[in-house]
């Protein structure tokens, strides 16, 4: 058994959530308080290290009122800074998914914080299925995934996925980082089939929200 994951993006028209300089502004209000209604109704937020390294986010409610989701952080050497706020802002509410390949001295120090870490693989790569599976035995049954494109890809490409749901933004790049970035595909058979569940038009009138579930 695992938890139902949920991928949530915000891409421009060419599928990139970051430009080449790293900027990732693309939200109108409307899609940050979809984005929140789905952290508050969500056990927990997932990211990776890049994430944690870029943004140092807190991932607490902002734009809605709620519980805030406990934090699950994907990084399989954790290269991630021992004085982020996820692991210094209530580090009984981080998870740090890792691998066999990190120093066990940085596995202590976050333990000794609070944060409670899972071994999921020899390296450096985590292992999605049994972290997932790991993740439902903690007692956590829906997560939202807020990652960028190696997360993304890492998660989509062990089929661990359930739903995908993308505000399409009215911008261009042609460069940067994308929604799914690994090895790829070959072929549409290849990959998950994806159904459309539901396409509204934001309310700011520029966006599309698309909410497709995942074979």
């Amino acid at each position: 058994m695992r938890p139902r994951i949920i991928i949530f993006s915000t891409m421009t028209v060419d599928g990139r959530i970051a430009s080449k300089t790293g900027y990732s502004n693309l939200s109108c209000k409307y899609d940050l308080i979809r984005l929140h209604t789905l952290r508050a109704e969500s056990d927990a937020v997932m990211v990776g290290a890049g994430t944690v390294i870029v943004d140092n986010p807190s991932l607490k409610l902002k734009y809605v009122k709620g519980s805030n989701p406990d934090r699950i952080i994907v990084d399989g050497l954790l290269r991630s800074p021992l004085d982020s706020r996820v692991f210094t802002e209530n580090p009984e509410k981080t998870v740090v998914i890792t691998t066999l390949a990190t120093q066990k001295t940085l596995i202590d120090t976050l333990k000794a914080k609070g944060v409670k870490v899972v071994i999921a693989g020899e390296g450096p790569v985590v292992n999605m299925k049994d972290a997932t599976e790991m993740l439902w035995e903690m007692g956590y049954r829906k997560i939202m995934v807020e990652g960028g494109g190696k997360l993304n890809w890492s998660l989509i490409s062990s089929r661990v996925v359930d739903e995908i749901r993308v505000t399409v933004s009215p911008y261009v790049f042609g460069a940067g980082r994308s929604i799914f970035e690994g090895e790829g595909f070959t072929t549409t058979s290849e990959g998950p089939l994806l159904k459309l569940k539901s396409a509204q038009v934001c309310e700011c009138g520029n966006e599309v929200h698309l909410i497709y579930s995942v074979d």
